[in-house]
């Protein structure tokens, strides 16, 4: 396989990058054409609306994506719609910017993709304009929200195939654990039908290229069913016993549901649930604990089937069974302890980006927004690398910031030149995805200037007003930092993790490299190594 092979598996989807982008011009430009609304800003939150959902689109997961999409639609409409009305008001915003971050330093609880959403939606509020009526307020909010769902309904024309085969393979594995706990039943010396499990682990384990862009935790996808079998079989002994037979039948029920995971099937799934929870109370004596290790593995499959958290996340949840609204406030109700960096970072946050407002409204700051744009763009809750990586996000919205703002100063592009320019800048951050996190920042703030500038001019003075701007938000959002860090055992045990974790992936490679055939051995060697 050659480097640019192994490369190109590690992208998006180029038709699933096609298909978001074409939404967003299938929208903006008849709005702009038509002049509905009259302001071209709501145009342009439109385009910031429907980039957003088609990227919540472009998940690496198995996942369905329309729902996803639709709730991240939702979800950029109130911001567009809150944004619109607090706008007026310097006080408003500030307290509507205050609590969005919170709410939106809290989503990486969820997860690292729902942060981001969240973290898009406080762009969204930021940079939303206000509106002569509260109609136009709506109807701005109302494009917002159309331009969300087109990302949905090309999504359910255009789906996309990328997982198809990781998805049958689920399927298969978790009818083949439904027959093997009801052939536990009847012949206590039952062996499992290891072969879906095999297959289950080659579909998610592919090519390297594309493992190496996941991370480490997508091996519950295929690790949760091998441990389940385990579980099962454990049980097998005591299967005479009755209580332990009315569990396998219950884990049996449950595994059919969770196979097939139709989103018509929750009330079979709460119904499966109670019984499973309901029998594993009854067993006692040696089968106990295995009995209580298999319903929490059960538990964490349903989750990772309906839910959309990740496998590490979902077994941590107390409350089996909650809706998801009621589980993503669990996720995120458990982060409020002063050790948590995702606390610290929500603190952070809001902090920064409510500074950067403040500077920006009430010290008159030209082009000030970007003060708070830069905030939200380069703050992350990480505990490694925290500063270079920060200081490099700020030098590429620096960049990215300056492009942009010399194409409309140069240029001077109409409304429609200033969609299509984003639009190809928003599909370079794409393409260079995997190859610099820095082209991306540089990428999505010059599409960020256009956007903002739609069909305006621009000057020289403007172009330093920008940086002047960025600098001073980079420089905040550095200081937070710095001000509040990381706990330092948090930030320990952290990395620990990750270079074990790293040890284990480089063991298991030397071990296919040595036993397995690989095309390329060598190089998938020292691609573990560097990792």
């Amino acid at each position: 396989m050659t480097t640019s092979r192994r490369l190109r598996l590690t992208l998006y989807d180029s038709g699933a990058v096609i298909r978001s982008l074409v939404g967003v011009v299938a929208i903006t430009m008849p709005a702009i054409v038509l002049g509905v609304p009259a302001q071209l800003s709501a145009v342009a939150s439109a385009a910031m609306a429907g980039i957003v959902a088609g990227a919540s689109a472009l998940q690496d997961s198995p996942r369905g994506r329309f729902p996803i999409v639709v709730l991240v639609s939702a979800e950029m409409a109130v911001a567009v719609l809150l944004g619109a009305l607090a706008g007026a008001s310097d006080l408003a915003l500030l307290i509507a910017l205050a609590f969005w971050c919170v709410v939106a330093g809290l989503h990486w609880a969820l997860s690292a993709n729902a942060g981001l959403v969240a973290a898009a939606g406080a762009a969204l509020l930021l940079t939303a304009e206000p509106p002569a009526t509260v109609s136009a307020a709506v109807s701005a909010s109302a494009l917002a929200l159309t331009a969300g769902l087109t990302q949905a309904v090309l999504i359910a024309l255009w789906p996309q195939r990328r997982w198809r085969d990781q998805r049958n393979a689920l399927t298969r594995a978790y009818l083949a654990l439904a027959s093997y706990a009801e052939a536990v039943l009847t012949d206590p010396g039952a062996e499992p039908d290891d072969e879906p499990l095999l297959r289950l682990r080659e579909a998610f384990t592919v090519s390297e290229a594309m493992a190496k862009r996941r991370p480490p935790i997508y091996r519950g996808w295929y690790g949760l069913p091998e441990r389940i079998s385990e579980s099962l079989a454990g049980l097998r002994g005591y299967a005479d016993d009755e209580d332990v037979a009315r569990l396998l039948r219950a884990a049996a029920d449950l595994l059919m549901v969770i196979a097939y995971a139709r989103r018509r099937s929750r009330h079979d799934l709460a119904l499966a649930l109670g019984r499973l929870e309901g029998s594993a109370q009854a067993v006692d004596g040696p089968a106990h604990d295995t009995a209580i290790r298999l319903v929490g593995q059960l538990r964490e499959a349903v989750e990772l089937r309906y839910g959309q958290f990740e496998p590490e996340q979902v077994a941590h949840l107390r409350s089996p069974g909650l809706p998801h609204a009621l589980a993503a406030v669990d996720l995120m109700r458990e982060q409020t302890n002063r050790y948590s960096p995702i606390l610290r970072h929500t603190i952070r946050l809001a902090a920064a980006t409510v500074i950067g407002v403040a500077v920006w409204r009430f010290a008159g700051v030209p082009h000030g927004a970007w003060i708070a744009l830069t905030v939200l763009m380069v703050l992350r809750p990480e505990t490694a690398h925290t500063y270079t990586r920060c200081v490099w996000r700020i030098v590429g919205t620096a960049a990215g910031v300056a492009l942009g703002a010399i194409i409309v100063a140069v240029l001077g592009p109409s409304p429609i030149a200033s969609m299509i320019l984003a639009v190809l800048l928003i599909a370079s951050a794409y393409a260079s995805a995997e190859v610099s996190y820095l082209a991306v920042n540089t990428a999505i703030a010059a599409a960020l200037v256009l956007l903002l500038n739609t069909g305006g001019t621009g000057d020289a003075a403007a172009i330093a007003d920008r940086l002047l701007a960025v600098l001073i938000g980079g420089a905040l959002a550095v200081t937070v930092h710095v001000a509040l860090p990381d706990n330092a055992l948090v930030r320990l045990r952290q990395r620990a993790g990750e270079l074990l974790k790293t040890e284990i992936d480089y063991a298991a490679m030397v071990v296919r490299a040595f036993v397995h055939d690989l095309d390329h051995p060598k190089e998938s060697l020292e691609s573990a190594w560097a990792r």
